[in-house]
């Protein structure tokens, strides 16, 4: 692992190399979604010229639910390029967790449980509220399928913590893309499983799109690089401690409004 993304046990994206990627995944959705369009459009004008008992209506309407789908991954590889359009509001980071922890997704269950360890009064942010949740979203269903991978015993249950609080950074510490305009007080919220740990092979591509653990089939491998990607647009940056065997700790930086 290079020295450039590893300060003091906190592992850090390198920025170049996630930089080129992201301007490489911006050029790919540009000219994917061109196409998409194109079979889009013309999906659409031969569904109008058919009739709704016309068989060949069915499989029109198969193909633009796959424009769908692969739009779908387009808009992911713009979100991990920097490039998504924002709705930035005032937004409290205690209330997007609390909202996000009713998602149905991450319902307690078996031996799953989420632990919120909340820091009461801490300043607001500017910030895509949406976007945000389900960057967390993500860090949580993380948490669950590291502690419990398919295939594997599920017991002694397993607890993701998700904590919140503010701090501040100086100089070198501040990671943000502009840091001049990130100032120095920073919301960290953090998502700590006690999984297996990650191992060495894959630090260096967990942020890296398609980049996936899992079996085949079994996720799409944009979980972390959505994280990673709203913490961009956000001016923020996302840290991962971890030990193998251990258990890691995903943290996302925001700066305070």
């Amino acid at each position: 692992m290079s020295q450039e993304t590893q300060k003091e046990g906190r592992f850090l994206p390198e920025k170049k190399k996630m930089e080129a990627l992201g301007r490489l995944s911006c050029k790919i959705a540009h000219d994917y979604n061109n196409i998409l369009g194109a079979i889009e459009g013309y999906a659409t004008l031969a569904m109008n010229g058919v009739t709704k008992s016309d068989p060949l209506r069915q499989d029109l309407q198969e193909i633009r639910t796959s424009v769908a789908k692969a739009a779908a991954i387009g808009k992911q590889l713009i979100v991990f390029g920097g490039r998504q359009m924002l709705h930035k509001t005032p937004c409290d980071v205690n209330g997007i967790i609390a909202n996000m922890l009713k998602r149905a997704e991450l319902a307690p269950g078996g031996d799953f449980k989420i632990e919120a360890r909340l820091e009461p009064g801490i300043p607001g942010i500017i910030a895509d509220a949406a976007q945000l949740e389900q960057a967390l979203a993500n860090l949580l269903v993380n948490a669950r399928e590291a502690m419990f991978p398919a295939g594997a015993e599920k017991q002694g249950g397993g607890t993701a913590i998700i904590t919140s609080s503010a701090q501040r950074f100086e100089g070198d510490d501040v990671n943000s893309p502009v840091p001049r305009e990130a100032g120095r007080l920073f919301i960290k919220v953090s998502v700590r499983d006690s999984g297996g740990g990650i191992s060495a092979e894959a630090y260096e591509r967990l942020f890296e799109p398609f980049f996936s653990t899992k079996e085949k089939g079994r996720g799409s491998g944009f979980g972390l690089s959505t994280v990673y990607g709203v913490a961009r647009l956000h001016n923020g940056w996302v840290e991962v401690k971890s030990e193998p065997g251990r258990g890691s700790e995903f943290s996302l930086f925001l700066p305070v409004s």
